[in-house]
């Protein structure tokens, strides 16, 4: 595949920021798609209030905006950027272990009380094959257009009275067939399940429970080439998502 000389920019600009994305010390670089329409996004969360009428598509990197769900019985769907900002050392935090959220200072208000879902169509997994090769899967559900993602969000508002909307995305020990990419995944919660995630209400020993991983879920992997490794030969995304 070609790539354009404004493509190449753009990647080797990824690159180059991709220290800055961490979890717990660890350094890594993310990404996951959406491709949904907005209208399919809002039927299929069953939102009562849209505060975009339109995104951009395709694959999604931390620092970015993307679309969640939000809302504690009025369900709103907005654009949040992607990772909760470290002020001891200006990184940014792109995840939060299930096992520690609710004793990480970082994240558990916002586990206690802003809770959300990030629609997926797909995520992708980077699996270490041995020297230093890294070979790139997407991983998406059997059955399932679309996927929803655990996360936790913060809301703050600047000096202009402008809302500023940040979100993690949470994660668990990896189940099924993706033990095989990667020992960690995104948390997924059931769609019959949604609300009891979503709801501010919902008692809180019940809602660590949806922390759990579900191993009814079926996944959907496979090898797929890294666009971003074509050009010069060179190979940016060496880290993994999750």
């Amino acid at each position: 595949m070609c790539l354009s000389m404004k493509q190449r920019k753009i990647y080797k600009e990824l690159s180059k920021t991709a220290d800055r994305y961490v979890m717990g010390g660890r350094r890594m670089c993310g990404r996951f798609r959406l491709d949904s329409e907005i209208d399919e996004i809002a039927a299929k969360y069953r939102v009562d209030y849209k505060e975009v009428d339109e995104y951009n598509v395709g694959d999604f990197y931390p620092s970015q905006g993307a679309a969640i769900i939000l809302g504690s019985g009025r369900r709103v769907l907005t654009l949040a950027k992607w990772g909760f900002t470290n002020n001891y050392n200006r990184s940014i935090v792109i995840n939060a272990r299930s096992e520690t959220i609710t004793e990480r200072p970082m994240f558990k208000d916002s586990f206690y009380s802003a809770r959300c879902i990030i629609p997926a169509n797909l995520f992708y997994e980077w699996k270490d094959e041995g020297k230093s090769k890294k070979v790139k899967y997407k991983i998406g559900l059997k059955g399932r257009d679309l996927i929803s993602l655990g996360g936790i969000y913060k809301l703050s508002i600047d000096e202009n009275q402008k809302k500023h909307i940040s979100f993690v995305i949470i994660t668990t020990e990896a189940e099924g067939d993706i033990k095989d990419v990667h020992h960690r995944m995104p948390l997924i919660i059931d769609d019959e399940k949604l609300g009891l995630w979503l709801d501010n209400n919902t008692p809180l020993q019940l809602v660590k429970e949806l922390l759990k991983p579900s191993d009814s879920l079926k996944f959907k992997i496979e090898k797929c080439e890294d666009k971003l490794s074509q050009p010069n030969g060179e190979h940016y995304e060496q880290m993994s998502m999750f």
